[in-house]
């Protein structure tokens, strides 16, 4: 593919950085489904395991950069009546796959631990007694912020089954903790990692480079002081401007209070250096782990990419069986958000209310979602390819292959498998966004955010 290696060399040179792929189709692909139910997407006699994952939208504040589906204007009866909505729907789900085994469990957000104890409890309870088959080796993981997560809230997690704690850090520095919107100190992100630490054998912090008026030395300062409590995980990302955030505005204003791709990249190299120097070895371009080699240090995001389905729960969850991807209504402008989360409250819960927003994959849009997302994870496997998709995948993506390694992104390895290089790394969500389909690709242009 000619124009893939011709564009992809040039976004290359350019420097151009890209966000995150978590995910294809994105969200903003999605479009509305007509005669579509959950007997449709779920077959009730399927035996294969699921992950779940409950999405709780509330928080104390929005941070600049975030682009999360979330509120902050929330009332104890509103969230009230959202955790009963998720106990409904998680009861609805178990009816079709509730004898499934579960891979994983993931209650992100928003942050979850805002919720008080006992709606925490009222989750799991529900989560037990409809997806009952949850081996003690799932990962069961839980988000939260520093000044949610105490002691006590700690405890009860870890006795709810939880072996997993991901927060967000984003920054050691006081000065751009608080122009991130962080109206907290330091010392309480400090307090919350030792409390982490002392309970917990897995847990992620993040941390974001390119923040407002962040300087290179200030960014070096955070990530060693966060490497001192020696974290399993820790999640590098870079700033990324996106529609209808405080970033995106403050960045129009003030320009040259942020730092231009070119600088960010120059930041991931150090990160790349200075992780490996302290023995974490790099499993996707945003995260780095000491667990063992072949060991997931994201459970969740790895079996998604590997094709196990994923059930998500509540009002911006999304879901995905095979061909079917969909969710709910999608919206980050606060007035849109609290409409969203309005309707899904007082939304009946049918096998079709559910299924209101998504996209049906078809059969080469399965195989390039399969090649797209293992490849960025660093665990493309020629094997895993032919068993799913009966057919070859060097022949499937020839030159897509051939150009990634003229570019010397990949290495092709003798067993089959087909891995990152360091440049790989480097460029992997570039290359990612250079393989979404025209199809895709039309309908992101076309999406227009709310």
């Amino acid at each position: 593919m000619q124009s893939f290696a011709n564009s992809l060399r040039e976004a290359i040179g350019q420097g151009d950085l890209k966000a995150y792929v978590y995910s294809y189709p994105p969200k903003r692909t999605y479009k509305e489904l007509e005669n579509v139910s959950l007997s449709n997407v779920w077959d009730s006699n399927d035996q294969a395991p699921v992950s779940l994952y409950i999405h709780l939208p509330f928080c104390r504040y929005r941070c600049t950069y975030c682009t999360l589906f979330l509120t902050t204007r929330h009332t104890e009866d509103l969230i009230r009546r959202y955790v009963e909505k998720i106990c409904w729907q998680i009861r609805l789900y178990a009816t079709f796959a509730g004898h499934r085994p579960v891979a994983s469990l993931y209650i992100g957000g928003g942050t979850p631990t805002l919720l008080p104890m006992d709606q925490l409890a009222q989750i799991f309870s529900s989560i037990r007694n409809g997806f009952p088959n949850i081996d003690r080796s799932t990962e069961l993981c839980v988000e939260g912020s520093p000044d949610t997560l105490s002691g006590e809230l700690l405890d009860f997690l870890k006795n709810q089954g939880v072996n997993r704690i991901s927060m967000g850090i984003q920054t050691m520095d006081s000065v751009e903790l608080r122009a991130s919107g962080r109206p907290y100190p330091v010392s309480v992100s400090i307090s919350a990692i030792e409390a982490i630490r002392t309970r917990f054998d897995n847990f992620n912090l993040d941390l974001i480079y390119g923040l407002f008026r962040q300087t290179q030395e200030s960014w070096k300062r955070s990530l060693e002081r966060v490497l001192s409590f020696r974290p399993t995980t820790v999640s590098l990302y870079p700033a990324v401007t996106r529609p209808l955030t405080a970033v995106q505005k403050q960045q129009r204003s003030q320009p040259g209070e942020y730092v231009e791709d070119h600088v960010k990249y120059a930041i991931y190299d150090s990160n790349v250096d200075f992780m490996q120097d302290n023995a974490y070895r790099q499993e996707s371009f945003t995260r780095f782990t000491c667990l063992p080699e072949g060991t997931s240090a994201y459970s969740q995001e790895t079996s998604d990419f590997l094709g196990i389905p994923t059930i998500g729960i509540g009002a911006g969850a999304r879901s995905y069986n095979g061909k079917y991807h969909y969710s709910l209504d999608y919206a980050v402008a606060l007035k849109n958000v609290g409409k969203v989360i309005d309707d899904y409250v007082n939304l009946e819960l049918t096998g079709r209310n559910l299924l209101k927003y998504g996209v049906i994959l078809d059969e080469s849009e399965e195989r390039l979602r399969y090649f797209l997302l293992n490849l960025t994870l660093n665990q493309l496997s020629e094997s895993d390819y032919s068993r799913r998709f009966k057919r070859d995948l060097r022949a499937d993506f020839l030159e897509v292959i051939d150009a990634l390694e003229v570019e010397g992104c990949i290495d092709l390895r003798s067993d089959g498998a087909i891995r990152l290089t360091r440049k790989g790394y480097k460029y992997s969500n570039l290359i990612a966004h250079h393989l979404f389909s025209d199809h895709v690709k039309i309908r992101e242009e076309r999406y227009v955010p709310k």
